[in-house]
C-alpha cells in the first residue's frame, strides 16, 4: 500500500491525542475554570455543553461535504478551527468569551474525529475495528496524560488551567504539515449492503445506533468531565479526582487496545458494556465511599473503553457508500449525549449531590442493555 495512505494513520493517531489531551485536560480544570468566572455547577455544566453543541453540530454540516469532496480536504479546513477555538479559550478573560471559543473548538474537534473515523473505514475497510480502535488507544492516552501532567504542573509549578488549551492548539499546528503530506482513499467495495439502500437509510437499524451512541456519551462524559468536582465537593479530595480521570482513561485505553488485538462481535460487545455498567453504577449506590468511586470509574472506563469505535464500526461498515455521512450523524448523537448530560448532572448535583445522578446513569445503562438487545434481531 502507497506509504503516503499509510502515513495516515500515525496522523490520525495524532490528532486522537490532542482531542484526548484537550478532553482530559478540560476535565481536570473545569472546577478551576469556573471559579476563575464565578460560575456554579449548573453554569459549570453549561460550560461543557457548549463544546459538545458543536460536537453535535458540526459533524452534520460537514459529514456530506467530506463524502462529496474527500475527507482530507474537510480535515484541513476543520483542523484550524480547534487551533482557533483553543488558542482562544486560552486567552478568554470571560465566561461569554470561553464558551464561545471551545464552541468554535469543538467544531473543529468534532469533525476531526468523525472523518478520521470514517476516513480509516474506507482507506482499511478489512481493518475497521483495529485501526479505529488504535486510534481510539491514542485519544485515550491524551486523555491519561493531561490530568497527571497539568495537575502537577499547576499544583507544583502554578501554572494556569489555560496551559490545556494552548497545549492542544499547538499539537495540531504540528500535525497540520504531515496531515498535508499524507493520503486516504476509498478502497474498491463491493455491490451495497441491504442497510444502504434509500428506504432503510433512516431505518429502526440505524436510529438503534443513534440512540446507542447518545447513551454511550452521556455515561463516558458526565463520569469523567464531573469526576474532579466529585472528589473535591464530595470528600474534599482533590488528588483523587486526578487519578480518577486518567485511571479512567488508561483502563479505557487498554480495552480499546485490547479488543483492536481480538475479534468479538461488536453488537455482543457493545450490549455487555451496557450491562456491566449498570451493575457498576448499582454497586456505587450501595457502596458510598471515595474509594470504591475511584475503583468503579476507573471499571467503567475499561467497560465503555470498546463501545465508541465498535458502533463506529458498526456504522461505517453498514453504510459503505455514506461512510462520511453515517459517521457525522453517530458523532452528531454522540454530541448531543454531551450536551444533556453536564447540564442535566449539574442540575442534580446543584439539588441532590453527585450520587443523586447515579441513578439516572444507572437507567440510561440499562435502557442501552436492551435497546442492543433488541437490534440484534434487527
Amino acid at each position: 500500500m502507497n506509504n503516503r495512505v499509510m502515513l495516515f494513520i500515525p496522523v490520525t493517531c495524532g490528532l486522537a491525542f490532542f482531542l484526548g489531551l484537550q478532553v482530559g485536560g478540560f476535565q481536570l480544570v473545569l472546577l478551576q475554570t469556573a471559579q476563575t468566572f464565578q460560575l456554579d455547577t449548573i453554569m459549570m455544566g453549561g460550560l461543557v455543553a457548549a463544546q459538545f453543541s458543536a460536537i453535535t453540530l458540526g459533524p452534520l454540516f460537514f459529514g456530506w461535504a467530506a463524502d462529496r469532496f474527500g475527507n482530507k480536504k474537510i480535515l484541513l479546513i476543520c483542523m484550524p478551527l480547534f487551533i482557533v477555538g483553543c488558542f482562544g479559550a486560552a486567552v478568554s478573560n470571560t465566561a461569554m468569551m470561553f464558551a464561545g471559543m471551545v464552541f468554535i473548538a469543538g467544531i473543529g474537534y468534532s469533525v476531526t474525529e468523525c472523518i478520521s473515523s470514517s476516513a480509516l473505514s474506507d482507506s482499511f475497510p478489512n481493518r475497521v475495528s483495529r485501526y479505529l480502535n488504535l486510534m481510539q488507544c491514542f485519544f485515550c492516552l491524551g486523555a491519561v496524560a493531561s490530568p497527571l501532567i497539568f495537575n502537577i504542573l499547576i499544583s507544583a509549578f502554578l501554572v494556569s488551567w489555560r496551559a490545556v488549551f494552548f497545549t492542544a492548539g499547538g499539537g495540531y499546528i504540528l500535525l497540520y504539515p504531515l496531515l498535508m503530506l499524507s493520503r486516504c482513499e476509498k478502497q474498491h467495495l463491493p455491490e451495497e449492503s441491504k442497510a444502504e439502500s434509500p428506504s432503510r437509510f433512516f431505518s429502526v437499524f440505524l436510529i438503534s445506533l443513534v440512540a446507542a451512541m447518545l447513551i454511550y456519551v452521556s455515561m463516558e462524559m458526565g463520569v469523567s468531565f464531573f469526576a474532579d468536582s466529585m472528589f473535591a465537593i464530595e470528600y474534599s479530595n482533590t488528588s483523587l479526582g486526578a487519578y480518577a480521570i486518567s485511571g479512567f482513561w488508561f483502563s479505557m485505553m487498554a480495552s480499546r487496545l485490547v479488543f483492536a488485538l481480538i475479534k468479538m462481535k461488536p453488537q455482543t460487545m457493545v450490549m455487555l458494556g451496557f450491562f456491566v455498567c449498570f451493575l457498576l453504577f448499582i454497586i456505587l449506590l450501595l457502596f458510598r465511599n471515595q474509594w470504591v468511586l475511584l475503583g468503579v470509574i476507573i471499571l467503567l472506563g475499561f467497560v465503555l473503553g470498546p463501545v465508541w469505535p465498535m458502533l463506529m464500526g458498526i456504522g461505517t461498515s453498514s453504510y459503505k457508500q455514506r461512510s462520511g455521512t453515517v459517521a457525522s450523524i453517530l458523532a452528531a448523537s454522540g454530541g448531543l449525549g454531551g450536551v444533556i448530560s453536564p447540564v442535566v448532572i449539574g442540575f442534580v448535583a446543584k439539588h441532590a449531590g453527585f450520587y443523586g445522578s447515579f441513578w439516572l446513569f444507572a437507567a440510561v445503562s440499562l435502557f442501552g442493555f436492551i435497546l442492543m438487545w433488541f437490534y440484534r434481531k434487527i
